[in-house]
């Protein structure tokens, strides 16, 4: 074993860096504000170190020229962001589900900053982003992550040409899901908001004196809370499945012959 990592080249172990990294910084959970830097790219370091032996085999040899160096280094970042790409898509889903469920619950205006996202957004984005990494963490998913990096391999090898046409067709086809996923998770909260509306509407129009604005706003996001409070099990369970299906697919995708 330590014959192996004695043996190591600089340009195999650069090359597999170049792609491990960018995928390694933009994992739900490491990419976020609360974790250094320097400790994203000692991680990023290790898990280069361990990856090395395993695809080796698979790298090609040093180049001689500095454009075909160059080029070899920035299909292996491109390689790297789609990769990570992939797994935000995913992710963002959760987002679009918890704007919707912010707006359905009158919490559209509660904002915090949010460690995540690195930027303000609504309390209950934030709460469904940690809920989401606690239980990628906890479950093992993070594992799949790491499989789909290494396994990335056999998929994009390194020098080969790449398939900007089904990478573009894969991202645009996830982002469908994607979207469709969030509309699903925050769908009891959109059928919530109908019928809340709906009833503030009448209210108005048989009590005009009444403003109903003041009376209905702490009913709303009460009633909103208490469906949260009933249904964040189930939507973290249906959103961790949809996670897990993608990661599957990136690691065997449909068509692929290894």
């Amino acid at each position: 074993m330590l014959e192996e990592y004695l043996s190591i080249n600089t340009f195999n172990f650069l090359l597999v860096f170049a792609r491990l990294s960018l995928v390694f910084f933009m994992l739900p959970g490491i990419s976020t504000a609360y974790v250094p830097q320097r400790l994203r790219l000692l991680f990023a370091v290790l898990v280069t170190v361990l990856v090395l032996p395993i695809v080796q085999n698979t790298l090609p040899p040093q180049p001689t020229q500095a454009a075909q160096l160059l080029w070899l280094i920035f299909s292996e970042t491109l390689i790297g962001g789609f990769l990570g790409a992939v797994i935000q898509i995913t992710m963002a889903a959760l987002e679009l589900a918890g704007q919707m469920i912010s707006t359905a619950t009158g919490l559209t205006n509660a904002m915090i900053d949010d460690p995540i996202t690195e930027e303000q957004s609504s309390i209950v984005i934030g709460l469904l982003n940690l809920i989401a990494v606690a239980m990628i963490f906890i479950t093992g998913v993070h594992h799949y992550m790491l499989m789909a990096m290494v396994d990335s391999y056999n998929l994009f090898a390194p020098g080969a040409p790449l398939f900007t046409r089904d990478m573009l067709t894969m991202a645009t086809s996830l982002l469908d899901q994607a979207f469709y996923m969030g509309l699903r998770l925050a769908a009891p909260f959109m059928i919530f908001e109908m019928v809340f509306q709906i009833s503030s509407g009448i209210l108005a129009r048989l009590s005009p004196q009444l403003n109903v604005f003041f009376v209905v706003l702490p009913a709303q996001i009460i009633l909103g809370l208490a469906i949260l409070m009933v249904t964040l099990p189930t939507l973290m369970l249906v959103f961790m499945r949809f996670l897990d299906s993608n990661l599957h697919n990136l690691l065997n995708p449909p068509g692929f012959v290894r």
